[in-house]
C-alpha cells in the first residue's frame, strides 16, 4: 500500500479558518477511494503561497527528502504553490525521488499541468497583488488609511446606507496624541532620541507595540528605543518622519519584495515617479506645523548624509562600517537578556540598559574586548577541550559531516537540473534584450535568476 502525505493551506487570517478541515476532509475520502495509506499530514494557516519558506510546507519537504512517503496528495496546485518556479522545483524534486505528485482537482499532476496551470496560478497571484495595489492607491486618493494605523490613531468604525462598513477610516487616540507632542517638543528641545526613550520608559509610558504579545525570552513587555522615533527619513518610518501628524497622509514611499531564498519581506525605497501624492488629511494633524518644522530644521542639521566611499579611509577604525566580531551576535545580558555589543571604542555593554533606560535594565558594566576574549579563550581551553567534550564533538562532526555528504550527493542531479534552467532563462533573456525588448523588463527578475546561479555554482 502507497504512503500518503497529504496537505492543505490557506492564504490570510481573514478566511475561513474551516478551510483548512474542508480540503482534508475531501483529500481523505479521495485517498481512501484510490486504496493509499494517509501516514503523515501537513497544513499551513494564515500563509500565502507565494513562496516555500511555510512550516507546513518545510516539514512536507523533511519527509521528502528522508523517503517517508509515496505520494505528495492536495486539494488543489494552488494549495501548494501559486510561483511558476516553486511548483516546478518542487515537481523535480519529487519525481527525481519517484514519489507521485496528486491532487483532487487536477488528478495526477504531470509536466504539462507544471507548465500550464502553474502559469496560470503565478499570473493570479501576479493579478491578486496589481489588483489589491490599485485598491489601496484609490483608497488613500480618497484621504482615506491604506495600510494600518500609526502610533497616536485607530480605526474609526462607520457605515454605509447598506449597512456595509466603511474602510480606511481613523481617528486619534488623545493619549497617545499627547505622547506624540511630547516627542516633538523634546526633540526640537534639543534632546536626543535616546534621552527621550529613557524617559518614556522611566515615566511608564506604553510604546507602540506594548499591546502586543512579547516575544522577549525573559517575557519583558516592549519598550521604547531610539529608532522608534528616528526611524527612516528616506521612507518616512519613524514617530518623527510621519507626516500625518501635520495632517499630510504619504503613500508608496517604500515597496516589499520577497526574498526568493529565505522567504522574508525587505523594504525597498521606490523612484519619486512610482508614489502617490500626499493627501491632505488635516483632521487628523497632531503636531503644529510649526513644531514640526522646528523639528525637521534639526534633523537637517543633524543629518551627517552619505559619505562618498573614498572618504571612508580618512576615517578612524571605530568611525567607519564596523566589521563583525568574533562574538557578534553571540553575547546577550544576563540581567535583561538584550544584545551585548559596541558600547565605546573598545567596550562591549548592554544596549538594553544604554538605549531603554534603568527601568528596563539597570546592568551597566562593560568589558573590554581584550577581557572578554581571554574570558572566553579560558573558557574553551578549561571546560570545551577536555576529553570527554572532544571526543563527543569527534562524533558529532563525523556524523554531521557523513550527513552533509549524503544531502550534496543526493541534491547534485536537482541543483545540476536548476542551473541549466537558470542558464536557458538567462540565455532567452538576453536574446529577447538583443532582439530589441526594453531591458528593464527583466531587470529584477535577472538580479534573482544571478544570485541563484552563483549559489547553485558554489
Amino acid at each position: 500500500m502507497k504512503r500518503c502525505a497529504i496537505y492543505a493551506r490557506y492564504s490570510t487570517d481573514k478566511q475561513d479558518v474551516q478551510s483548512i478541515e474542508t480540503q482534508l476532509m475531501m483529500c481523505r475520502r479521495e485517498v481512501i477511494r484510490e486504496g493509499w495509506q494517509e501516514v503523515l499530514c501537513f497544513t499551513d494557516a494564515a500563509e500565502s503561497a507565494a513562496t516555500m519558506h511555510r512550516p507546513g510546507m518545510k516539514a512536507l519537504l523533511a519527509a521528502v527528502a528522508a523517503g517517508s512517503v509515496d505520494i505528495v496528495y492536495a486539494d488543489a496546485m494552488d494549495r501548494l504553490s501559486r510561483s511558476q518556479a516553486d511548483i516546478a522545483t518542487l515537481f523535480d524534486s519529487l519525481r527525481f525521488r519517484g514519489i507521485l505528485l496528486a491532487t483532487r482537482k487536477e488528478g495526477i499532476v504531470t509536466p504539462l499541468h507544471i507548465g500550464m496551470i502553474g502559469t496560470i496560478n503565478a499570473e493570479q497571484l501576479s493579478a491578486t497583488s496589481d489588483k489589491t495595489r490599485d485598491a489601496l492607491v484609490r483608497r488613500h486618493a480618497m484621504g482615506k488609511n491604506p495600510g494600518g494605523s500609526a502610533y497616536g490613531y485607530e480605526k474609526r468604525i462607520e457605515h454605509d446606507g447598506n449597512g456595509e462598513r466603511i474602510r480606511g477610516l481613523q481617528q486619534i487616540v488623545p493619549n497617545e496624541a499627547t505622547v506624540v507632542v511630547r516627542i516633538f517638543e523634546d526633540y526640537a528641545a534639543g534632546l536626543s532620541p535616546i534621552a527621550i526613550t529613557r524617559r518614556l520608559n522611566a515615566d511608564g509610558v506604553p510604546s507602540p507595540r506594548s499591546g502586543k504579545a512579547s516575544r522577549h525570552p525573559l517575557g519583558k513587555a516592549a519598550a521604547w528605543t531610539p529608532n522608534t522615533l528616528t526611524g527612516n527619513a528616506a521612507r518616512g518610518t519613524g514617530i518623527l518622519n510621519n507626516p500625518l501628524y501635520v495632517g499630510r497622509r504619504p503613500y508608496a514611499k517604500q515597496t516589499y519584495r520577497k526574498n526568493p531564498e529565505t522567504g522574508k519581506r525587505h523594504a525597498f525605497v521606490n523612484p519619486e515617479d512610482k508614489r502617490s501624492d500626499d493627501v491632505e488629511s488635516p483632521a487628523l494633524g497632531i503636531v503644529p506645523l510649526e513644531l514640526w518644522d522646528r523639528v525637521k530644521s534639526r534633523q537637517a542639521m543633524l543629518s551627517r548624509g552619505r559619505k562618498p566611499r573614498t572618504d571612508l579611509t580618512s576615517l578612524p577604525f571605530f568611525a567607519q562600517q564596523r566589521p563583525r566580531y568574533l562574538l557578534t551576535g553571540k553575547m546577550t545580558c544576563g540581567s535583561c537578556g538584550a544584545s551585548y555589543a559596541k558600547s565605546g571604542k573598545t567596550r562591549f555593554g548592554c544596549q538594553g540598559a544604554a538605549k531603554k533606560g534603568p527601568t528596563w535594565c539597570d546592568n551597566r558594566l562593560t568589558i573590554r574586548q581584550d577581557e572578554l576574549d581571554a574570558r572566553v579563550l579560558a573558557g574553551l581551553a578549561s571546560e570545551m577541550l577536555r576529553d570527554n567534550v572532544v571526543a563527543a564533538f569527534l562524533l558529532e562532526y563525523e556524523a554531521e559531516t557523513l550527513r552533509l555528504t549524503a544531502e550534496t550527493v543526493s541534491a547534485r542531479p536537482e541543483r545540476e537540473a536548476e542551473l541549466a534552467n537558470l542558464d536557458h532563462q538567462l540565455g532567452r533573456a538576453k536574446a529577447a534584450i538583443l532582439k530589441g525588448v526594453d531591458a528593464t523588463v527583466f531587470v529584477d527578475e535577472m538580479k534573482i535568476w544571478t544570485e541563484r546561479r552563483k549559489a547553485l555554482l558554489a
